[in-house]
């Protein structure tokens, strides 16, 4: 602002004077802030409440693109009693931040069936399982080590860690030891999560479109019906995601070595490209046929 002079006198300038006079001031520089670049002496204007949306998520797709469903009814099996204000911050979990948790912590000890040492099963895989995932009725570290026995790592009782010897080979290139992927320490600072969310974004890229579904599919007939927007949490994001594949590692991978998974995709996209080249003599070039990519674990 440009300098104004003072007057010689106003230590002994009367009251009104001295008002006057740091009025004048402030009308001034606030005249002069006018000219500054993005500064603005209009009043912000109020937000307006966002009101909530009440339609249920069943996380079948990518993790930006999750699948709506119609609206809940009476009979939905998800929370019923999330406080109107959204679900309670979860709290930080101390046990998790023992860098031996993961290997130490209790698994399989109540209801879900669940063993660390091993190849997964059938039984491991039920539907039954995945609807306890999704319903909170299994722990972080349950949901993590289910996961991980089915990327192929294995658990070494006497050295305490795991083996990613069976492990998918490109999933073993980017993880050779096994990632977190819900956030069992519930700290959800960027330093702290971000690797937690990279590698369920990176797990949910593996599925292939025709089993984005999965969980829809097979847990609707046990009564799930998804999460309500107000009710999510990072947590149930993830569980739904990690049940998701879970599904798809059962129904389309389980079972089978590499190899014959690599023989089974060439088959499959020969069949495909016949398929897209019967398409094309039919409809043209212009149809619309585009499907995401998708980075498989193998």
């Amino acid at each position: 602002v440009d300098f104004i002079p003072l007057p010689i006198g106003i230590s002994t300038m009367t009251s009104t004077s001295k008002t006057t006079f740091l009025l004048a001031l402030s009308f001034h520089c606030a005249a002069s802030f006018r000219t500054v670049p993005h500064f603005s002496t209009t009043r912000t204007p109020s937000i307006r409440p966002i009101h909530r949306i009440s339609k249920q998520v069943h996380f079948a797709s990518t993790e930006n693109d999750d699948k709506i469903s119609s609206p809940k009814s009476s009979d939905d099996c998800s929370c019923d009693d999330t406080p109107a204000g959204g679900p309670a911050p979860l709290q930080p979990f101390l046990p998790a931040m023992d860098p031996k948790y993961s290997v130490r912590g209790p698994v399989g000890d109540g209801n879900f069936l669940l063993s660390r040492n091993g190849p997964p099963t059938i039984e491991e895989l039920s539907n039954d399982q995945m609807l306890k995932i999704v319903k909170l009725e299994s722990s972080d570290l349950e949901v993590n080590t289910l996961v991980w026995k089915c990327l192929g790592y294995r658990f070494n009782e006497e050295t305490e860690s795991w083996d990613p010897t069976d492990v998918f080979p490109k999933w073993k290139e980017k993880y050779p030891s096994p990632p977190d992927l819900i956030g069992m320490q519930r700290v959800y600072s960027r330093e702290v999560d971000q690797p937690c969310l990279r590698s369920n974004q990176a797990l949910v890229r593996s599925i292939p479109v025709d089993n984005k579904q999965s969980l829809k599919e097979h847990l609707k007939p046990l009564g799930w019906k998804g999460y309500q927007y107000r009710e999510l949490t990072p947590n149930k994001t993830r569980r739904a995601q990690c049940a998701n594949w879970l599904i798809f590692y059962r129904e389309e991978l389980f079972g089978y070595t590499v190899e014959e998974l690599r023989e089974r995709r060439r088959l499959k996209k020969e069949a495909e490209a016949e398929a897209e080249a019967k398409r094309i003599a039919e409809e043209g070039e212009d149809a619309d046929n585009w499907k995401p990519p998708v980075k498989e674990v193998f």
